[in-house]
């Protein structure tokens, strides 16, 4: 009788994502893709898969170049095979196909040129999937891919029929696709080496033509919570490759293209939308989630409901971040506009040297992880959403240049800008890119600035999380997550300093500048940064009209102001921002239609992010009074101010505002309570300045206040 036998493919992905700390690449090197080669190289039987995003490609180029001839030796011994991907790692249900396609062939060309050969297969982003990329991956030359087995379950497809791998197709092109099992994602490396040995052994066949895939983070090999100590300085790692080593003969090691030579596909299977079980999770809507979470956790404490129910249990698709999050939107339309105007200008000028550099940083601006949210996604993490409107912003510098011969210039667009069916209006020229939403309080949403590419309002909305009800009955443990080694991401609760719950304050509307408010004189700062004022009008959230000509536009609304009685009241901001200028000026006109005079707070919101409000080279100035270059993290009140800036001494620019009237200016930062891989943390998202007046005004009669918005090249003040 034969024994029987398993095939495994072991693969790891490793990733960072564009605009990332040197630092955090330094450490991951050191603590995780080093290490793990040191390991892999002392087990000669060992067959693994590799992937490197292009961000740590570009990096090791640069900074470590011997690591990329280490891996290249080791593919040349037949012990690494490494697969391919989107090369600066997007989410391709994101891009338009063609950036797909090149992205997939940049990274091909790459590996052309290192290792020698193309990668048959690639790594699906965050395995996220929609029956489409089987054109769009087999149209670039891709033969393989891996997903989660909850791809295949949420098909129809039983854990039995999950060791080997499928055939899938879209319009006729054709893609093998391998099923990663969650059983062993989770055993790897948090559970002894017996179990996951254990596991394989009890799914070998007679015939060994099973195949069974991990394929995971290689940061879970050094980099998460507790993992270096486990798997290096505790010799996990090492223990699994003997383990491997020891029974190899009847638990082979082998690659995907290995096991593509041996073996068949075991049938043909139509994918639908999803991902991980996580991230579909962390895409639904925060009620929806927690529904989520407490049918999930009841079928799980009943094993026989768990094993006959559970893999019916599913949350939302990748995409509905986009409704989710106005942000995540944000971030995706506007790499959509640059996209979209690279396509036009390569079809004018198709060999233009300037349009590669645009196409570069185009792709570094489709880079995944500012554009969602749960455990590992970045959307909350500020420095890598400015990195990504960094490349995208400096791309079209230089298209602008490539367009225009002068910098005396002017656009005025008004267009669907992110897809809700209504337009929004976008005003350009050399120096800046203002993009307005009427049906949003008529409010300035992107302040784009093309000098030194940043977007000024890059900022975000504090919103309630599931997570946060830990901190809300206090079921959290403060401190280092780092000797938790034994425990996945998913289920370590950690908050990285104590008090986290009083900083659960929640935005009514999008954090956005040019949001107009009235209240009430008594009105404090703290009470803003609460949300825990009446808003006496309800101009803040409500539409506004749009009168578009070449130089301005004019936001238009009339509605109602106080509480009893309340007043009908014409409000009009005009926005003008001349060619060739760095700054912008807003006029506003209120008039009392009713027969009732007006006696209160008149407020315009501004929300700006120098990514920290705690450096000392950040800071608010003015010239009216000496403000002690208050931190941007700071709270405060300060009256009669004819102008206030706020100044970045490490980019050093400088955003300004000034106004026809001496103005109450409140001032508080943006903090939200987000989740991420060591816990919850406290991440500054902006800073929130409020011009306010008293607004006196009788029947009948018009107040105007102009206010003028500029941005400075500076050193300090």
């Amino acid at each position: 009788m034969s024994k029987k036998s398993i095939n495994l493919i072991f693969g790891c992905h490793s990733h960072q994502p564009v605009g990332n700390f040197d630092f955090v690449f330094e450490e991951a090197y050191e603590k995780a893709y080093v290490p793990f080669l040191d390991v892999l190289e002392k087990f000669p039987a060992i067959r693994v898969t590799l992937h490197f995003t292009g961000p740590l490609w570009d990096w090791f180029a640069e900074h470590r170049p011997s690591y990329i001839e280490r891996i290249a030796a080791l593919v040349r011994g037949g012990q690494v095979e490494i697969m391919g991907g989107g090369y600066y790692e997007p989410l391709l249900c994101a891009i338009p196909e063609r950036d797909a396609i090149a992205q997939i062939r940049r990274m091909q060309t790459f590996c052309e040129t290192h290792f020698g050969r193309s990668p048959r297969g690639m790594w699906l982003t965050e395995r996220v999937w929609e029956p489409q990329m089987a054109k769009t991956l087999a149209k670039a030359g891709v033969e393989y891919t891996a997903l989660d087995d909850t791809h295949f379950l949420c098909s129809g497809l039983e854990p039995n029929q999950l060791f080997g791998y499928y055939m899938t197709e879209d319009e006729g092109h054709t893609l093998k696709v391998f099923p990663i099992l969650e059983k062993l994602r989770y055993l790897v490396p948090f559970h002894q080496v017996h179990e996951s040995i254990d596991f394989l052994r009890e799914h070998a066949t007679e015939d060994g033509l099973r195949c069974a895939v991990i394929h995971d983070d290689g940061e879970k090999f050094g980099i998460w919570p507790g993992t270096y100590h486990s798997v290096y300085e505790e010799g996990w790692l090492e223990e699994f490759f003997s383990a491997l080593t020891e029974n190899q003969d009847w638990l082979h090691s082998i690659t995907y293209s290995d096991y593509l030579e041996k073996a068949r596909a075991i049938g043909r299977t139509y994918l639908t939308c999803a991902s991980y079980h996580e991230m579909m999770a962390w895409a639904l809507p925060t009620p929806m989630q927690r529904e989520l979470n407490t049918v999930s956790n009841e079928i799980k404490a009943d094993p026989e409901k768990c094993h006959r129910y559970g893999q019916f249990i599913r949350g939302g698709f990748w995409r509905s971040f986009l409704a989710k999050y106005e942000e995540s939107n944000n971030i995706q339309k506007r790499m959509l506009l640059t996209s979209e105007r690279l396509k036009n200008l390569k079809e004018v000028y198709p060999n233009t040297e300037g349009l590669a550099e645009v196409e570069k940083l185009l792709f570094q601006g489709q880079c995944n992880c500012a554009y969602w949210h749960g455990a590992f996604g970045g959307l909350y993490l500020n420095h890598l959403r400015t990195a990504l409107y960094q490349k995208l912003i400096a791309a079209d510098a230089i298209m602008n240049r490539l367009e225009h011969d002068t910098t005396d210039w002017l656009s005025v667009k008004q267009f669907d800008f992110d897809g809700d069916g209504n337009p929004e209006v976008c005003l350009t020229n050399a120096h800046l890119g203002c993009f307005l939403r009427p049906t949003d309080g008529g409010t300035l949403f992107e302040l784009d600035y093309f000098d030194k590419p940043f977007n000024f309002f890059n900022t975000l909305t504090r919103r309630e999380e599931p997570y946060h009800d830990a901190l809300r009955t206090g079921q959290i443990q403060v401190g280092d997550a780092g000797e938790n080694g034994d425990l996945s991401i998913h289920e370590l609760v950690k908050a990285k300093e104590a008090g986290l719950e009083n900083y659960l304050a929640y935005d009514p509307y999008r954090r956005t500048s040019l949001r107009d408010h009235f209240f009430a004189p008594y009105v404090t700062v703290d009470e803003l940064w609460r949300n825990q004022f009446v808003e006496a009008g309800d101009f803040a959230t409500g539409a506004y009209t749009i009168d578009v000509n070449k130089k301005t536009v004019k936001l238009s609304r009339s509605g109602q102001v106080g509480i009893d009685p309340s007043v009908p009241v014409h409000l009009s901001k005009k926005i003008s921002l001349a060619p060739g200028a760095s700054a912008v000026e807003i006029r506003y006109d209120i008039r009392n239609d009713g027969d009732h005079a007006l006696d209160l707070m008149f407020g315009v919101e501004f929300v700006v992010n120098f990514l920290t409000g705690s450096a000392g080279d950040r800071y608010y100035h003015s010239e009216d009074k000496d403000l002690q270059k208050a931190m941007l993290g700071e709270r405060g009140c300060d009256e009669a101010l004819r102008h206030i800036a706020l100044y970045d001494g490490w980019q050093q620019v400088a955003f300004a505002l000034s106004f026809s009237k001496p103005a109450r200016v409140y001032r508080f930062p943006v903090e939200t309570v987000s989740q991420s891989e060591g816990g919850q943390e406290r991440v500054y998202q902006g800073s929130v300045v409020i011009p306010s007046w008293t607004l006196h005004c009788g029947p009948e009669e018009t107040v105007r206040y102009t206010l003028r918005m500029e941005i400075n090249n500076t050193a300090t003040v």
